[in-house]
């Protein structure tokens, strides 16, 4: 993980730069394996007497941010990682707790699909596969918990909100998309 940081109104100094490279990095890496970059920002006035400290952290599908102010600023760093920390640990407890949660006893949909990969001589599609998938009942936002934690490419659902059979996939850039069928 890349951690950048940033001196305004202040001196550069190596030791507060190895400080906060090496906490940021720590706490991280405790709850996160796929963080992509964070940004510290030190700041503070004139005459010292109010600094501040600004975490920004950047994974894969989520961003984190704190800022603390203190006299000294070491203290508005380790404030700001407790910050951190605690948005840390909520969104991993809420991955747990989705992952670890019993099942509602739910009427799984039965969904006939058909995957298609070959034409024939005379150009009509022929059906290599028949799959039945079970669409369980959830909100978009759990669909995406679910994707992410399968780490699979596509997931079919019956939408809690709209009761309609949904299709969640992830897209090449990284980011999901969303099909929700008409009538």
């Amino acid at each position: 993980m890349q951690v950048s940081v940033t001196f305004r109104h202040m001196d550069t100094s190596e030791a507060l730069r190895d400080y906060s490279v090496e906490k940021v990095q720590r706490i991280v890496a405790k709850y996160l394996k796929n963080a992509v970059e964070a940004h510290v920002v030190l700041d503070a006035n004139r005459n010292r007497a109010h600094t501040s400290a600004e975490i920004n952290i950047h994974a894969a599908h989520f961003d984190i941010a704190a800022h603390a102010d203190n006299t000294d600023i070491y203290a508005a760093v380790d404030a700001t990682l407790d910050k951190v920390e605690a948005q840390l640990r909520r969104h991993k407890d809420r991955i747990n707790d989705r992952r670890g949660r019993p099942s509602a006893p739910e009427v799984a949909t039965m969904i006939p699909v058909d995957v298609v990969s070959q034409h024939d001589d005379e150009g009509a599609t022929n059906i290599v596969e028949t799959e039945t998938l079970h669409a369980k009942e959830l909100t978009v936002n759990e669909a995406v918990m679910q994707l992410e934690l399968r780490h699979a490419e596509v997931l079919v659902f019956r939408n809690s909100d709209t009761n309609a059979i949904s299709v969640l996939y992830r897209r090449r850039d990284g980011h999901f998309a969303l099909i929700v069928p008409t009538a």
